[in-house]
């Protein structure tokens, strides 16, 4: 292994929610960062198109994840640092999970998995049995069709919601989800997102956005997106929501929009260029030992197109307590997860299964 001691101390002013106040955030942190990478012996892991669906068993010991190029779900000891075996899955028929990430899965032991197959409900074992099928989905729960989640939908743990995201050229961006306690199909408008529309690349023939994602965390609904900092905090029980913004000092808190929005197809990859030299914000995930959000974000400099990437953390309220420039580090940050009190990033540099693990330690 090898590690990284980085220190740093930040003074700033961080919004605190909706009712425009401001507190001033006094905090250091040191960061340590080691390498960690997973002996595969002749296996082979593809990793070239990241680690989707990243899933830890219940004592963190395993990590499982999907593999696109086999259409299988690997399963990684974290502990022994070494690959353990791979569950091949059908694509047709009573076991039939479709593929390119369109299902969903959560594991219930370390050999078991339900997964969600848009068609209904199924839980396989790592030698691929049958062990339950549930009736069709829309035979469980009755969704008006233009209303309809399922195609990208989440299981969360406990696998009481199933929630996903739903727009359309004539719809408003909508999280979704269905409550098994009583099969009721639910929506939240997110109404405060809709400026990610003026950075929307079109011509008379596509529109494309940035990708917007959820999570489960905390026994709530979370909505984030490349875009902004911004995000949605929507609880379940009580079908509520709260938009959360914040003012890092380092960074702009979101996309400025100064590229072309309009073109033909052969021009999108110079309209894409100018957008990456913006902001972009990647996922959000959660340190339930240290009760705190992680979250990485990048741009390139103006002058120079030098890649310029960030470090944030956040409470348990999503207020930002702490951004740190970490361009001098000069790794690929990938997917990531926290396990054990230590946030987990795929290093995206190597066709090996290797991780930077982050240690954050907040200093007296």
């Amino acid at each position: 292994m090898r590690y990284l001691l980085l220190s740093c101390f930040v003074l700033g002013i961080i919004s605190c929610g909706d009712d425009n106040t401001e507190r001033l955030s006094n905090t250091s942190f040191s960061i340590k960062v080691d390498t960690l990478s997973i002996e595969t012996g002749e296996h082979l892991l593809n990793v070239g198109q990241g680690i989707p669906k990243a899933r830890l068993s219940q004592d963190e010991r395993l990590l499982f994840f999907y593999d696109y190029t086999n259409h299988s779900i690997e399963t990684i000891d974290m502990e022994e640092k070494k690959w353990i075996q791979t569950l091949y899955l059908e694509k047709e028929g009573p076991k039939g999970v479709m593929d390119r990430s369109r299902f969903d899965y959560i594991p219930l032991t370390d050999s078991t998995f339900r997964f969600f197959t848009q068609r209904n409900f199924i839980e396989l074992n790592q030698e691929n049995d049958l062990l339950f099928e549930s009736p069709r989905f829309d035979k469980m729960v009755r969704i008006a069709p233009e209303k309809q989640f399922e195609a990208w939908a989440k299981l969360s743990l406990g696998e009481r919601y199933l929630f996903g995201l739903t727009s359309s050229f004539k719809q408003y961006q909508m999280l979704d989800w269905v409550d098994f306690k009583d099969s009721i199909y639910r929506e939240v408008r997110l109404d405060s997102m809709d400026y990610r529309k003026n950075f929307e690349i079109k011509n008379n023939r596509v529109i494309i956005s940035s990708p917007i994602n959820t999570a489960f965390i905390q026994e709530k609904f979370m909505v984030f997106h490349p875009d902004g900092i911004d995000v949605y905090i929507i609880d379940p029980k009580t079908s509520t929501s709260q938009f959360k913004d914040n003012s890092p000092l380092l960074f702009p808190r979101r996309k400025s929009g100064n590229f072309p929005k309009t073109g033909d197809l052969g021009e999108f990859d110079a309209i894409f260029e100018n957008k990456a030299l913006e902001i972009s914000y990647r996922d959000l995930v959660f340190d339930q030992e240290n009760q705190l959000f992680y979250r990485f974000a990048g741009m390139k400099a103006p002058e120079t197109g030098r890649p310029l990437q960030y470090f944030l953390v956040f409470d348990k309220e999503m207020n930002l307590i702490h951004e740190m420039d970490v361009s001098e580090m000069r790794i690929g940050f990938g997917e990531s997860f926290v396990r054990k009190g230590k946030l987990y990033v795929r290093n995206r540099e190597t066709d090996d299964l290797e991780f930077f693990v982050i240690s954050v330690e907040k200093e007296d």
